[in-house]
Formats: C-alpha cells, structure tokens, sequence
C-alpha cells in the first residue's frame, strides 16, 4: 500500500546562531575549505527542533514522496541537531544531487577538522553512502546523544552541553 503524500514542510532552520561556538567555526573553516576547492557548498539545516525532527522521522512510515525512510531519530534529543552540534551541508546548486567529488571533499575537510561525517559512521575512512551531507562536532561526543544530553540540556540549555563536550 502507498503511503500518502507528506504533509505541510516543517521550516528548515539555516543559520548558524544556535551553533556551539567551536563548533560554529569549524562549520565556517570547512564551508571556506569546500569553496577554495571550487565547489558551492551551503550549509542546508543546523538546529533542528522537535517538530521538524518528527517531521522527517515520519518519511517511509506516515508518508512519502519518494524519499523514503530520511531519519531513525523520532525526535530532536536523539540527534546532534537538537543540541546545535550538527549540520547539514549541501551543493547550492545540486543540493543532494552533487558529484561523488563534492561529497568526498566535504568528507575530507570534516575530518581534517576534526568533526564527525555522517559518511563515515563507524570512522575507518571509508565514505558509506548513509548520510554524506551530515556532520557533526567530534569526540568526546558519542555518534547519537546520550539521555545524559538530554538532561543537561534540560538544566543548562545547550550551552551545558556544548561545555560537557569541549564545544563552547
């Protein structure tokens, strides 16, 4: 049975202020980086919120338009978006569509910058096709955030949890 069409688009948020501040200026350093290489990067979603979260988590399973399933994470506290520690960087002109080149750049920056690709899960350097446009702050962070996270970020906002993984 085919799944309905998904419903009204949930705002994508675009800017940078809900960064982490370390993590900020590495996002900078490796859009610079994508761009000195010739390619047209754009940094397409940074925080995300607990609605746009379960907006995505419904693609695959509630509806579709022929993305299929985009996310495992059901709500904003079980991925780095929801805490300001990751981004989404796409090609402004092929937006998901750029060449394997695009993507094994991007990949190259977000390690030489010491952050996490989405493209390389379980970090061996091999780019897995999973989630190319996606990175996020590195280690000691875990790969999805912990119920600890969660916590601190109830009692301190995200600042107590950017302090917890050096990101401030």
């Amino acid at each position: 049975m085919a799944l309905p069409k998904p419903p009204t688009e949930v705002p994508v948020q675009k800017g940078m202020d809900g960064l982490a501040p370390r993590f900020r200026a590495r996002v900078e350093a490796i859009v610079q980086g994508m761009r000195d290489a010739g390619y047209d990067p754009v940094v397409f979603e940074t925080l995300r919120t607990h609605e746009r979260q379960r907006f995505l988590y419904g693609f695959g399973r509630d509806y579709d338009d022929g993305r299929g399933v985009v996310t495992h994470s059901s709500d904003s506290d079980e991925t780095w978006h929801g805490f300001g520690l990751a981004v989404d960087v796409v090609s402004r002109s092929r937006l998901w569509q750029a060449p394997e080149e695009f993507w094994k750049k991007l990949h190259q920056l977000v390690r030489a910058n010491g952050c996490v690709s989405g493209a390389d899960w379980d970090n061996d350097g091999v780019m897995d096709d999973w989630d190319k446009p996606h990175f996020q702050w590195g280690p000691p962070m875990r790969r999805s955030p912990s119920p600890r996270a969660a916590r601190l970020q109830s009692e301190g906002g995200n600042e107590a949890v950017w302090r917890e993984v050096g990101a401030v």
